[in-house]
C-alpha cells in the first residue's frame, strides 16, 4: 500500500480525511497533538525534531500531507508560527532523507492581496499578519527545497472552512451554541461575503490531490460566497429563533467580498460535489 503521513490528523480538516485517503488504496499514518489510542497514530509535537526525524525513518512514507497548525486564540500574531515554520521545513527535509515522492502543504487565503473578483493561484500576494507571512515564506522555501530534490509539492490555499468539532470560538460554533442556549447573537458585520468551504471538502480535495500528477498552488474554495448575515439566518431557522439574531452592517475596512477562482480544482483534480452550508447545517443539527 501507499504510506501517506497526515500531520494534524485530529484537527478540522484531518478529522475527514483517513476514509477518502483510504478509499485510494493509502496506508495512512497521523500525527497529532491529542493523547489518544488508535493504530497508525502518534500523539506528539512537530517541533520535537528527533522524535519527528525517527517517525519518517520508521515509517518511509512515499507520501506525506502537513495539515498542523497552531490555531489557538491569538494565533494570527503568535510566536508559534515561527516555531511551526523551522519544523515544517525540517520535516520536509526528514520526508526526502527517507524516500519521499510528494507532499501536500496547506497555505491559506490570507496570503493574498484581496479584491472584489475571485482570486487566482497566480495573483498578487500581500500576507499582512505573522500567521500568513510564515505560511507564504513556508511555501516559497518548500518549493525551492522540492525542486532541488525531486519532488512533488503542492500548496492548498485554504478559504473560509468550517465543519465539526470547530473551536467554540469560531462563527459557526458560536452561532449554533448562542442559540442553543437561547441567547442572543450578534453579527457586526453581517454584509460581508466571504467564500466558505466544508473541510470535509477539503478533505477530499486533498486526497485527490496526493493522488494525483498536479502539483503547485490550488486553491481549496467553492468560488461562491456566501454573506455572514445568510449564515446566521440559515442556522437560526433551523431552530427557529431568528428573533435572536441581531445583524448589523457596520462600516469596516475589511474587503467586502473574498472568493477564490476554483478552477484547478475543479477542472484539474475533479472535485465538484461540493456541500452548501445549508447542507451541513441540516445534517449538523439533525
Amino acid at each position: 500500500m501507499k504510506k501517506v503521513i497526515v500531520t494534524g490528523i485530529n484537527g478540522l480538516i484531518g478529522q475527514y480525511i483517513s476514509k477518502p485517503l483510504e478509499e485510494l488504496g493509502f496506508e495512512v499514518f497521523g500525527i497529532g497533538t491529542k493523547s489518544i489510542k488508535k493504530s497508525n497514530y502518534c500523539s506528539m509535537d512537530l517541533n520535537d525534531h528527533i522524535k519527528l526525524e525517527n517517525i519518517f525513518k520508521e515509517i518511509k512514507p512515499e507520501y506525506l500531507i502537513h495539515l498542523a497548525w497552531d490555531t489557538k486564540k491569538g494565533y494570527l500574531e503568535s510566536e508559534a508560527n515561527f516555531d511551526l515554520l523551522y519544523s515544517s521545513i525540517k520535516m520536509l527535509k526528514y520526508f526526502k532523507e527517507n524516500g519521499g515522492k510528494k507532499t501536500v502543504f496547506v497555505g491559506t487565503c490570507f496570503e493574498y492581496k484581496f479584491k472584489d473578483t475571485p482570486l487566482k493561484e497566480n495573483d498578487d500576494l500581500n500576507p499582512t499578519t505573522i500567521y500568513a507571512k510564515t505560511k507564504n515564506y513556508l511555501r516559497e522555501m518548500s518549493e525551492l527545497y522540492s525542486i532541488k530534490n525531486n519532488i512533488d509539492f503542492c500548496w492548498g490555499r485554504v478559504f473560509y472552512t468550517y465543519g465539526d468539532n470547530e473551536n467554540p470560538n469560531r462563527l459557526f460554533p458560536h452561532i449554533i451554541n448562542s442559540l442553543k442556549e437561547d441567547k442572543k447573537v450578534s453579527i457586526n458585520y453581517s454584509q460581508l461575503k466571504k467564500d466558505y468551504i466544508f473541510a470535509g471538502d477539503i478533505a477530499k480535495s486533498i486526497a485527490l490531490i496526493i493522488d494525483s500528477n498536479v502539483n503547485g498552488i490550488i486553491n481549496l474554495c467553492t468560488s461562491n460566497t456566501i454573506s455572514l448575515e445568510e449564515i446566521a439566518l440559515t442556522i437560526a431557522k433551523k431552530f427557529n429563533k431568528i428573533n435572536l439574531l441581531e445583524l448589523k452592517k457596520l462600516n469596516t475596512e475589511e474587503p467586502k467580498i473574498i472568493v477564490g477562482d476554483n478552477s484547478r480544482l475543479v477542472n484539474e483534480i475533479g472535485f465538484k460535489n461540493f456541500t452548501t452550508v445549508g447542507e451541513w447545517v441540516n445534517k449538523y443539527l439533525n
